[in-house]
């Protein structure tokens, strides 16, 4: 029985696998925005949303909370801004 390689260009082979799945293109949400969407993409919205969320909480438990909840978030559209979102 015969070994089988396969060989890699040098890129690829130093690729993660994360970062190879952060780069494809997300169908449902292009399919759904009309444009391509990676994989990480979506993620920044997901981290966006959730930090949203937690806002929307934390505002009814006490300013503090709220306060830094509101940072977060202003970070995670920062990220999501940066990030390729429009």
């Amino acid at each position: 029985m015969k070994n089988q390689t396969v060989t890699l260009p040098v890129l690829e082979a130093k690729k993660s696998t994360f970062s190879v799945w952060c780069e494809k293109e997300n169908q449902l949400f292009s399919c759904v925005l009309e444009s391509v969407v990676t994989n990480r993409q979506v993620c920044l919205m997901a981290h966006a949303s959730l930090a949203f969320s937690v806002l929307v909480c934390a505002a009814f438990v006490s300013a503090v909370p709220a306060l830094l909840c509101l940072a977060w978030f202003v970070v995670s559209l920062d990220l999501a801004w940066k990030g390729g979102l429009r």
